[in-house]
């Protein structure tokens, strides 16, 4: 149906044919429109065209959104009148009220599971947990305390006297007099402050550039991810130095920053220390975190099966997350990839024995819902001194071919590894014999040839060949453990029934790759015999109801004898290859998990 319109005063010419507006209902129309414009998401191609010499209908709306600009002052307006709120039952549902005195107690019972490495809140985010700090009491300073309202304003207010060196011209005159008289008397004093300066400056060691190695921004802002983004942190430290080998300051910081995070020690390297050192170490560091001994090896590692279901423990716990995130942290060159390749039973992480393999976070899939992120060696920042440089490079810290007097630093290495072990390391005979390190390694260039001109003994390159020795572990060394306190209350009593996770570990089989003398190779004042490697390491408060969880082999382990199993594939596997989460008297009992089931997931 078309309409004619006449135009005026054209006597009926120049008619225009106008399409008459459709009678449709608006509800009744298509919903997609069918114009061809280009701005149109809905076009049809015309015949015979293929959609790639087009824009698909994502891209049309995207330039659609680039060319539509907001109204800013739509936007900011503010609305005048009633606004209706629209209706939703939670606006008139029931709200919690808690007294003040329940509050406190929640926030004290609370916090003691929270800052309690041994024990997983469960459920987090159901619970309050923003109030376990009251930000009032932080805020509020208590000046009324220091000083009273009445001793500052009003009419008994208290002016401070100041605290004059001299009250008057006479008193400031002797004063000066009898400075300068006992600056005359004394003989020790230097006057020329100019000669003291240029002799601190002559004193003075320039640091060199590679012992800031580590504690570079960019090493930290990646530590920084690695932890954002872990659930669960392990923290790889050397069993031949623990406490110099673990981060102080990071510890504190994930117990004030990041509470909901879990930290467990691994006590790697465990094969260059004997046995007896190994578990003692390990009994004194589960008083702080939950602690398992550790040799990274693909092909024979030790404690694998402990860590991987401790590990899965860990994330049973965690069935609100979807994926469980390990981070691994640690100082260089403690082996932080070769655990996880000993984890995974294949090389997944380029390790190396040298320190800053590692130059960014590697993320690696354990399980289908466990992960580990491996993070570059970190270095907390330490005033450049000797003491502190030399500690860098007998931790590993530092690359030792880059170190431009490393004779300087092998003084150390002689200090602290007995002179036996030097003697057999480089078979020394009886007959040679050194007063200081410069003598030392005097004798050892000739002895391998390392020789300058005229015949002088290379100093500098036998000294990085000791140092390397040194930090490839081929040199017998061990800190010794202090003893472990016993876990007590508040009252001063031990506590047997405070549930914790207690690692089951037998060092019966853990034989050091180095020869240590009978002083060293078994405990302090106790005989060779009754040396205790066989026995289990738990974590303290703990009763023997491991037993009963462990099953025959844990009571046959407890009578000193060896109990192996045979798997499907001939090999044995050892008593060590157990954990157990202990529940206290008043909980249930948890069993063990074979370490084959652990990780049959890993079969290909």
């Amino acid at each position: 149906m078309v309409k004619i319109s006449k135009k005026s005063g054209h006597g009926g010419r120049g008619q225009k044919i106008k399409p008459a507006r459709s009678n449709t209902p608006k509800k009744n129309r298509p919903a997609f429109s069918k114009s061809t414009s280009s701005t149109n998401p809905d076009r049809k191609l015309p015949e015979g065209m293929k959609a790639g010499h087009f824009r698909t209908k994502s891209t049309i709306k995207r330039l659609n959104m680039y060319r539509a600009k907001p109204d800013v002052a739509k936007m900011k307006e503010q609305k005048k009148k009633p606004v209706r709120i629209a209706p939703d039952r939670r606006w008139f549902g029931n709200t919690r009220v808690v007294t003040q005195d329940q509050l406190s107690k929640f926030r004290t019972e609370l916090a003691k599971s929270v800052h309690d490495p041994f024990s997983v809140v469960l459920k987090r985010s159901k619970l309050p947990m923003a109030l376990l700090k009251d930000p009032e009491k932080d805020a509020r300073m208590n000046l009324l305390s220091i000083e009273p309202y009445h001793e500052t304003f009003g009419p008994k207010s208290l002016r401070k006297k100041p605290k004059l060196q001299a009250e008057d011209l006479e008193s400031l005159v002797a004063r000066a007099e009898e400075n300068d008289s006992k600056y005359e008397q004394n003989d020790k004093v230097d006057r020329d402050l100019l000669a003291v300066k240029q002799a601190k400056a002559v004193d003075k060691i320039v640091p060199e550039a590679v012992f800031n190695k580590g504690t570079s921004a960019r090493i930290w802002r990646e530590l920084y991810k690695v932890i954002d983004s872990s659930d669960i942190v392990l923290q790889v430290i050397d069993a031949r130095d623990p406490m110099g080998t673990r981060c102080k300051q990071l510890e504190a910081s994930l117990k004030k920053n990041h509470p909901n995070k879990h930290m467990i020690l691994v006590f790697n390297k465990c094969d260059l220390v004997p046995a007896w050192v190994t578990k003692r170490w390990v009994r004194r560091l589960c008083t702080e975190y939950p602690c398992l001994a550790f040799h990274a090896s693909v092909t024979n590692p030790f404690g694998k099966a402990a860590l991987l279901n401790l590990i899965r423990q860990f994330a049973g716990l965690m069935k609100d997350r979807k994926h469980v995130q390990i981070g691994l942290i640690g100082y260089p060159n403690v082996g932080k990839s070769s655990v996880i390749n000993a984890l995974r039973r294949k090389k997944v992480c380029k390790s190396a024995p040298v320190p800053g393999e590692t130059k960014i976070w590697q993320y690696v899939t354990l399980t289908k819902r466990i992960y580990l992120i491996d993070c570059p060696g970190i270095v907390p920042p330490s005033p450049s001194d000797y003491a502190n440089d030399a500690a860098k490079v007998l931790k590993g810290v530092v690359r030792i071919e880059r170190i431009k007097d490393p004779s300087l630093y092998c003084d150390e290495v002689l200090t602290r590894v007995k002179e036996q072990y030097l003697r057999e390391k480089y078979k020394l005979g009886e007959q040679v014999k050194w007063k200081d390190t410069e003598e030392f390694l005097t004798h050892l260039a000739l002895k391998f040839g390392k020789l300058l001109k005229k015949g002088e003994a290379d100093i500098d390159c036998t000294a990085k060949i000791v140092l390397l020795d040194w930090q490839r572990g081929r040199l017998p060394f061990y800190t010794m453990p202090p003893a472990a306190p016993v876990e007590k209350d508040s009252d001063g009593e031990e506590n047997p029934d405070k549930p914790s996770i207690v690692v089951k570990q037998s060092f019966a089989e853990l034989a050091p790759a180095l020869e240590f003398d009978e002083q060293d190779a078994h405990p302090i004042g106790e005989d060779p015999a009754d040396n205790d490697d066989g026995e289990d390491v738990a974590a303290p408060g703990s009763d023997d109801e491991g037993e009963d969880a462990e099953g025959p082999s844990a009571s046959s382990k407890a009578k000193g004898k060896k109990v192996k199993k045979t798997t499907k594939k001939g090999k044995k596997k050892g008593a060590d290859d157990q954990v157990v989460v202990k529940p206290g008297k008043n909980q249930e009992k948890a069993g063990t998990v074979d370490w084959m089931a652990a990780i049959s997931e890993f079969e290909a």
